[in-house]
């Protein structure tokens, strides 16, 4: 989301910006009140943050954030004054002031891409609302841009798994409806431990799980390569390899490797689930699996 963030004199909170709210900077009975500078105006200038598009699929796709100045001393963006009554359009890192003085500020877009499991049609409807409201986009696929990952309680899935790797937290829906309440009442905002779901795993102790974002996860797998026997697995679970920093390759018959190539090191064979009566494999691709498994417990490799 947008913020408008204080440059001059003591440290304050920033300003976040609503999408289509219109906010007016002004010395008096406005949103973004500036006081104690007598080169503001009543009305000095107006801060609108609007999406370009209605199809918001794209993660780069950001609010257009605009200013209006309406002035009479002037607003200047990176000390170039505005040309009264004509809007502009504001990038992150410009600097705005407002008047002639210290009313000094930064414009800043906080990247916000929420990536939602297990939610019901009535919770992704309430959770995309509230996310478009705070400028950020809601997705179905989890990828590198997503800062979120939205459940009502924690349970094992690839999305999980990545979220965990990529250093993202995990938080309930009612984290952003929260967040957006603050926001609009100009209130503390929520503290995003409080909001972390339940673990709903029956093999796993949650107390031992930590659901915050910790950049240290993204080289788990540094230095290992992961093996996989299977393309259906491979195209399941390479993200989740390459996000933590490993390499994931797919060895079929038709590229097979010599056989010290499974016992080098750092390489992690994953079990192509030969067992699993929901992993359908060709006759002849098991016989050539079986092959691997032959030359696996050779060099005693365990399976992933």
């Amino acid at each position: 989301m947008w913020k408008l963030v204080p440059a001059a004199g003591p440290a304050r909170e920033p300003y976040r910006l609503l999408t289509g709210v219109e906010y007016i900077v002004g010395r008096k009975n406005c949103g973004i009140l500036i006081e104690d500078d007598q080169s503001i105006s009543r009305n000095h200038a107006t801060l609108t943050a609007n999406f370009s598009v209605t199809n918001l699929s794209q993660t780069d796709e950001i609010p257009v954030l605009t200013i209006k100045d309406n002035s009479k001393y002037g607003t200047f963006v990176n000390e170039e004054k505005m040309q009264n009554g004509l809007s502009q359009i504001l990038k992150s890192g410009d600097r705005v002031t407002f008047g002639v003085f210290e009313s000094k500020f930064r414009v800043e877009y906080e990247p916000l891409v929420a990536c939602s499991s297990c939610l019901d049609v009535s919770g992704k409807t309430a959770l995309s609302h509230a996310i478009l409201q705070l400028g950020g986009l809601t997705v179905n696929n989890w990828t590198e841009e997503c800062t979120h990952l939205v459940m009502v309680s924690v349970k094992v899935t690839i999305k999980t798994i990545c979220a965990l790797i990529c250093g993202r937290p995990i938080v309930k829906p009612e984290y952003f409806t929260e967040f957006l309440k603050a926001v609009q009442s100009k209130k503390q905002l929520p503290e995003i431990e409080s909001f972390y779901p339940p673990v709903d795993e029956p093999a796993i102790e949650s107390k031992n799980i930590d659901l915050s974002g910790r950049q240290e996860r993204k080289q788990i797998f540094k230095g290992k390569t992961f093996v996989f026997l299977n393309a259906k697995q491979h195209k399941k679970l390479s993200a989740a390899v390459i996000f933590g920093g490993g390499d994931a390759r797919l060895i079929t018959e038709e590229n097979k490797e010599d056989d010290s190539f499974f016992s080098a090191p750092g390489t992690c064979v994953v079990d192509a689930g030969l067992t699993d009566s929901q992993t359908f494999i060709p006759d002849s691709q098991k016989k050539w699996i079986h092959s691997i498994m032959d030359i696996l417990q050779r060099y005693r490799i365990i399976l992933y």
